[in-house]
């Protein structure tokens, strides 16, 4: 049976298994099952909560309403079973809340992939580490899909990640979205953009 070496000092918790994950759905009375879903991932062992805080745009704003802990009834659920040893800042809400739609409500996560722990500790023991990973959006995966046969030059197929892993150790390289979006914002509530101007330009920001 693998050993698995000791984790560092971060309460028990292994270091190169965090990911943030945002869910979105239409209105905030769909968050439920969604709920229920990350609570049955956390009781089945495959991830560890750590935090969480559910994000809500209201129609015909520019700015995203932030709910934490358990003053939001929908996620106080999830706050009862999270493993405080981090917590996101609120650049990293503000970075995450760039994506929200208007009417929209979303669930931002950090969470510990456990069903990776196999992995890292193989890489540990091998005298490496994980050294990095992204989620692939849906729609590059979909780009991706149609040209990239086995046969197919890498050189001329569309591109899957949007940084690598040299990014993901050096953010001050990376473009500040949510500073972007808040003077957008700020422009929106005095009245010198329109909130269809606003989305114009948001989407430029997020979309790099």
């Amino acid at each position: 049976m693998t050993q698995v070496p000791a984790t560092d000092a971060t309460g028990g918790l292994d270091a190169d298994l965090f990911e943030y994950l945002l869910v979105a759905v239409p209105a905030a009375s769909r968050l439920d099952g969604v709920v229920a879903t990350v609570a049955g991932l956390v009781r089945s062992g495959r991830i560890r909560l750590v935090d969480v805080v559910q994000l809500h745009r209201p129609d015909g704003q520019a700015s995203v309403a932030v709910r934490a802990g358990r003053e939001s009834g929908v996620i106080a659920p999830l706050a009862a079973i999270t493993v405080p040893r981090a917590r996101l800042s609120a650049h990293d809400i503000a970075l995450a809340a760039a994506v929200v739609e208007p009417g929209v409500s979303a669930l931002l996560l950090l969470v510990e992939d456990r069903w990776a722990a196999a992995l890292s500790a193989a890489a540990r023991e091998a005298g490496g580490r994980l050294l990095a990973g992204e989620r692939v959006g849906r729609d590059r995966f979909r780009t991706a899909v149609g040209g990239s046969g086995e046969s197919a030059d890498r050189w001329a197929l569309a591109d899957l990640l949007v940084r690598g892993p040299a990014m993901s150790h050096h953010p001050e390289f990376a473009v500040d979205q949510a500073a972007q979006l808040q003077t957008l914002s700020e422009l929106v509530d005095r009245g010198v953009l329109t909130l269809e101007q606003y989305e114009a330009q948001r989407r430029r920001v997020i979309d790099g």
